[in-house]
């Protein structure tokens, strides 16, 4: 896509899209007019897309306001989606946007970091995030094993409901059952404040 001031190709890996913008001169409401609905569309039947986004801005100049308005707008909508943003930049002032940008990361989750060429942008955007890595190689791991950990719940469920079965006979089984499904779902809020530090 090509727009006086803009360029931008898309690529996409799953659920990861992987933008890369050259910018040139000033920012117009006419570039973004084309620039959204061609990101809107990239994201159209992704659950959670994730976005890295390259921005080649050495000879930009900034925005004209409406274009500064239009670029806010699309930063609320999709904060949450930009895992990491390469801004390529050769001006101070680009250089402290990027840093004030950095620190307001918090609200998004985004990583957004100033590079001064293009090949160390590339390579810190190909690079894995570690914890992110270890995460899902720890979630992967505990799904595999979702049905067991399931049926271990359900095992000391039917134990202690045979317990109960023998030393109370007559006991209303409903009722023993429902007192202690309780009791399992007190010891996991009990773990839930131990290990999350939930309330």
């Amino acid at each position: 896509m090509k727009t006086k001031a803009l360029t931008v190709g898309i690529g996409r890996v799953g659920d990861e899209l992987v933008l890369r913008m050259n910018i040139h001169g000033k920012l117009t409401r006419e570039d973004y007019e084309v620039f959204i609905p061609v990101i809107e569309n990239a994201l159209v039947g992704i659950k959670e897309p994730k976005i890295k986004a390259l921005i080649d801005a050495r000879d930009f100049e900034g925005w004209e306001p409406e274009a500064a308005w239009d670029d806010l707008k699309f930063g609320i909508k999709h904060a949450k989606e930009f895992t990491k943003i390469a801004w390529v930049g050769n001006k101070k002032w680009q250089k402290y946007m990027v840093k004030i940008s950095d620190w307001f990361s918090w609200l998004t989750g985004a990583k957004i970091e100033y590079f001064e060429n293009i090949e160390d942008a590339n390579e810190w955007l190909a690079q894995e995030d570690t914890k992110r890595r270890d995460m899902d190689a720890v979630e992967k791991e505990l799904l595999s094993r979702k049905d067991e950990i399931i049926n271990e719940l359900k095992f000391l469920y039917k134990a202690n409901m045979r317990i109960t079965d023998w030393d109370v006979p007559e006991l209303d089984r409903e009722k023993a059952s429902a007192i202690l499904i309780g009791i399992l779902e007190e010891g996991i809020e009990e773990l839930k404040r131990e290990e999350l530090g939930e309330e």
